[in-house]
Order: structure tokens, then sequence, then C-alpha cells
């Protein structure tokens, strides 16, 4: 089967522009002949909404996009992210799903397990937990579909009062009773340059301890403060990355699952410049906040030292010299 890992750029709330990159992406994918593209973590709406999620016409449209774009996956199936009204009868009102759109209709809609309340994540405040395990079926294939954090139970102890596993609950391991064929996690995972080894480790950690290949898809650009750096991947099942994605740039790229068997040679070892992807993740930052908010053009006060110096190269690389204009602070 051939999967398409679409890794986009979204604007939150901007429907408009993020159903036309997905529908996009579906054409583009389509033309290349895959059976599957897959795309992130509430990418229909933009990750975080946040209290935008408190907003019934917000989660209504969500959805209504999700259906417009399944008319579109007649021949093609697509994984889409997305916010979901929880059927219980109680609980929190929304899950965070992941559509599988297929048939020009919704096939299937898998809710996340494990929602982080740490650090920049405040997802139990919006979203009711899942409880039930099942596999998705498409093309011959058994699909374990995961969210995010769903993968993230298991993690290295960073310091003496921690944990090694932070839920007592564990998808994968739930999953992996049904025979799963392969993993795919959809995620929103922003850029840190301290956890750049132990996200990478998650994904091929998690793939040869299960022996299952592991697809991860991740969005670039810029949400206020967060950045997203991309560098989806895909896993053989011994742990191999046998291809990843551009970092801090859109991509699509297409994975043949024959190719995950764990025969064929794994991509090259890439261990990026600490201090580079920080330079990267700083432009696209200011380019994504510029953009987001159309901004065009930006006013920098110098005072002589480093980091406004500093600033003034960001800005520049970012937005274009022509459009930042500096003045002389008196010192």
């Amino acid at each position: 089967m051939k999967i398409a890992l679409a890794q986009l750029d979204y604007h939150i709330g901007n429907f408009a522009e993020n159903t036309g990159s997905i529908v996009l992406a579906i054409e583009k994918a389509r033309i290349e002949k895959a059976d599957l593209v897959v795309f992130s973590e509430l990418s229909i709406c933009g990750y975080p909404p946040l209290d935008l999620l408190e907003r019934k016409e917000f989660v209504l449209q969500s959805i209504s996009e999700i259906k417009k774009i399944a008319n579109v996956c007649d021949t093609i199936g697509a994984i889409i992210g997305g916010p979901s009204l929880n059927p219980a009868g109680e609980g929190k009102m929304l899950c965070n799903s992941a559509y599988f759109l297929f048939g020009g209709e919704i096939k299937q809609v898998v809710n996340k397990s494990l929602l982080p309340t740490y650090d920049i994540f405040d997802e139990y405040r919006y979203f009711e937990p899942n409880r039930v395990f099942s596999l998705l079926h498409f093309k011959n294939k058994k699909i374990a579909l995961t969210i995010c954090e769903d993968l993230w139970d298991d993690q290295p102890v960073e310091n003496e009062f921690a944990r090694r596993r932070l839920y007592t609950r564990h998808p994968l391991e739930e999953l992996c009773k049904h025979g799963p064929d392969l993993v795919i996690n959809i995620a929103a995972s922003p850029f840190s340059h301290t956890r750049m080894e132990l996200k990478k480790g998650i994904f091929t950690g998690k793939a040869k301890k299960h022996c299952l290949p592991v697809i991860y898809v991740n969005q670039v650009g810029a949400q206020t403060q967060l950045i997203f750096e991309g560098g989806s991947m895909a896993v053989d099942g011994k742990g191999n990355i046998i291809s990843q994605l551009a970092f801090f740039s859109p991509e699509i790229r297409i994975i043949d699952t024959d190719d995950l068997d764990g025969t064929h040679t794994p991509a090259p070892e890439s261990n990026p410049d600490r201090i580079g992807m920080i330079h990267d993740a700083l432009v696209s930052g200011i380019k994504g906040y510029f953009s987001k908010m159309n901004f065009t053009k930006a006013v920098l006060g110098l005072s002589g030292g480093i980091d406004s110096a500093l600033t003034l190269v960001l800005a520049a690389r970012a937005l274009g010299k022509d459009n930042v204009h500096a003045i002389l602070m008196p010192s």
C-alpha cells in the first residue's frame, strides 16, 4: 500500500485555508497513485484551538469541513485530525479524533486515549479520553491508528522525581492484541531543541519493541508561541528510519509499506545541528506569526547590542530585508 505523508502548515480557525490545503494534498497524492494520505492531529482546525473548542459553531464547522473533504475521497483514503462530538451521555463534550475518509464518506472515527496536561498542553480540559481499542482495516492492512501522545506512554526518565510510564493506560499495547500490520501516528508535536533525540526514540523504540512499522505525521509552521518542526518519518519493524521528511518545511512524500518490511536500507543517519535547528525554528516562528496575522513589515529598535542585532538578522531572513526597517536607539 502506498501512503502519502502530508506534512502541512495549518492556521487555527482558518477553515477555508486548511480545507483547501488538505484537498490539494489529496489530489496530489491521488496523481502519485497513493492509496491513503495522512494528515496531522487536529489539522482541520489547527493546533492548539484552545477555548475555541468551547464554541459550538467552531466544532460543528470543523466536522462540516471534514464531510466536505470526504466528498473528494472517493477512490483514495484520507486520515484527518479534528474534534468530534462525544457520543456518550456523560463526560466531556468532545473527543480529539482521527477521521478515516473513503468512498465519499466518513468510514471510521478513532479517538485519542492519552490527553497530555503538562507543559504547554491542556487537552484534558476539552476532551474525553478513548477507552475502546480497535483497528482500522484498509486495503488488506490492519492499521493501529494513534494520535500523538498515545505513543508517549513510555519515556526515558529525565530526573529522579519522574516516572518512566506517565499513564496507566497503554494504547499501542491494547491495539497490538488485535494483530495490526502497522502503526500510524498523527501528531501536533512542537519543536524542542532538548527533546529531538527523545522524540525520534519514541517512534523507533515503539517500532522495535512491537516489531511493527510506524508512520508518524507531524505538522510545520507556527501558532503563537508554538513552533512545529515537521520531521515526519517512516520507521520499519526493526526500528530503522527508512524515510524522514524535511524540518520546518511543508512536504508530501509517498511511502510504500513494502519498503518497511525490514529488508530495505535505512535512510542516512541525520544528526541535526542544535543551533541550526533553533535558528530555523525562530525564522519559522517569525514568518508564521506575520503571515497568519497578515503583517508584512516590521520595525526594530536597535540598541547596539548583540541581542537586537541577532533579532534583526532573524527578522530579515524571515520577512526579507526590504520588509524590515531598523531604527538606531539613542544610547
